[in-house]
């Protein structure tokens, strides 16, 4: 569900951008890591914006407790509730040219203005279930920050992070099928 919720977000960001600027490259944003898992650059995210997740938070405020789900022939299914949850997306202007690169976070600020909500029913992936994703400018302390670039092993670069909220994530396993309740009877 994450991988289809940021794919969706990195695909309408890129056709924000190509009507923004005339450059060549029509993937300017990209979801990956600076780094590979050896710790060489990804060359995947040279001259790009790169969509990094950096935590995954649960949303205790929202949490859902609705176990019973009603089907179209009337029975009821038995699942376990949704983990609701925060994604915090860290957009990194991983360019060479400084001036291109604060450009880009400025468009980028500009997108999730002008876009602050994603509807599931417009992410082809999620069209089967309710709510939308809704992106937040997040605005870590200086403190946070460093601790940030140094667990992603870099030196800082331009960047902008923003809290996409609230998700929910369900294994569709049915736990059981049970009948609706059809009488009531009362004894004395």
């Amino acid at each position: 569900m994450i991988d289809h919720a940021f794919q969706h977000v990195v695909a309408e960001l890129n056709a924000y951008l190509n009507l923004r600027s005339s450059a060549l490259s029509t993937e300017r944003v990209v979801m990956g890591n600076l780094l590979d898992q050896s710790g060489s650059v990804n060359a995947n995210v040279i001259d790009r914006v790169v969509l990094s997740l950096v935590n995954v938070e649960e949303e205790r405020i929202f949490r859902s407790v609705d176990t019973m789900q009603r089907q179209a022939d009337g029975r009821y299914q038995m699942v376990r509730p949704d983990v609701r949850v925060n994604l915090y997306a860290l957009f990194i202007a991983n360019l060479d040219d400084y001036s291109e690169a604060l450009k880009a976070l400025s468009n980028i600020i500009s997108f999730f203005q002008h876009r602050p909500y994603f509807e599931y029913a417009s992410i082809p992936a999620l069209a089967t279930q309710e709510g939308r994703l809704i992106a937040e400018l997040h605005s870590p302390t200086f403190e946070q920050i460093n601790h940030l670039w140094g667990a992603l092993g870099v030196k800082y670069m331009p960047s902008v992070m923003y809290k996409m909220r609230v998700m929910g994530i369900r294994d569709e396993q049915v736990e059981a099928v049970l009948p609706p309740v059809e009488e009531i009877r009362v004894q004395d």
